[in-house]
């Protein structure tokens, strides 16, 4: 039967004390520091597939993602349905305003989010803030998020000056209503690949070589291990994360 295979990747980095990311494939959220990316399969009914890139410093910026995904893996069937996907990112961030009024030192923690339900028929994508969501297809690397920076560092050709951000899940001291972006685009088809990942990736790897890297590859734990090793190369100064996705009854690249 078709389906997907999955490869998952998180780390600290080379210069970070702590890993604020969290990734998730379907309802297995990871966190801390891998070694080498994992490969998982999914079936073809649906796959869920996120990251989240904590703010607020080491342990509050963990205890944001982390409570971000938690929140959304519960809440899978609003993701796929885009009528309802909005609302559902919506409610995880009331949700973390909550944490934050509980725990009043994590005061002004927050998260990015970036995030896709597949199945048979469709591929539903979502975000807020500056993780991003790219299709490889034909040859041709496309990204299919929308970046929340201001507009003067919104240029996909080069290097942002800062990390500032528009809208993130939670990162102010009280609630901030939100925005999410969603889209829908057909399934992936044999041999695209569909690749999530923290702005820990997209600021030390270039979209050429991003995209160089899976015309070469030869599978996605290839891919996801070359752009591993490409980002420790040039420095890996923040927390870096990823998630490749093709499907499995796809030919090799």
């Amino acid at each position: 039967m078709t389906g997907w295979t999955i490869v998952g990747f998180t780390n600290r980095g080379r210069t970070r004390p702590q890993n604020e990311d969290a990734i998730a494939i379907g309802t297995h959220i990871m966190t801390g520091d891998m070694d080498a990316p994992i490969v998982m399969t999914a079936p073809n009914d649906s796959c869920l597939l996120m990251i989240a890139d904590g703010m607020g410093g080491h342990a509050h910026g963990a205890m944001a993602s982390r409570a971000v995904l938690e929140y959304l893996v519960a809440a899978i069937d609003r993701l796929s349905s885009p009528a309802s996907c909005a609302d559902a990112i919506e409610g995880a961030n009331q949700h973390l305003y909550e944490l934050m009024h509980n725990h009043p030192e994590a005061l002004g923690m927050g998260t990015t989010l970036v995030g896709a339900v597949l199945n048979a028929t469709r591929m539903v994508t979502f975000g807020i803030g500056d993780s991003r969501c790219y299709l490889f297809s034909g040859g041709q690397l496309v990204q299919l998020s929308y970046d929340d920076v201001p507009e003067s560092e919104n240029n996909p050709f080069g290097p942002r000056r800062s990390h500032a951000l528009t809208q993130a899940l939670g990162g102010a001291s009280f609630p901030v209503s939100i925005e999410p972006h969603v889209t829908v685009d057909a399934p992936l088809a044999p041999g695209e690949t569909l690749l999530l990942c923290s702005d820990g990736l997209t600021d030390m790897v270039s979209g050429r070589t991003i995209s160089n890297t899976f015309r070469v590859a030869k599978d996605p734990l290839h891919a996801a291990r070359r752009l591993a090793a490409k980002a420790f190369s040039n420095g890996a100064r923040d927390n870096i994360s990823l998630l490749v996705a093709r499907r499995s009854d796809a030919p090799d690249l």
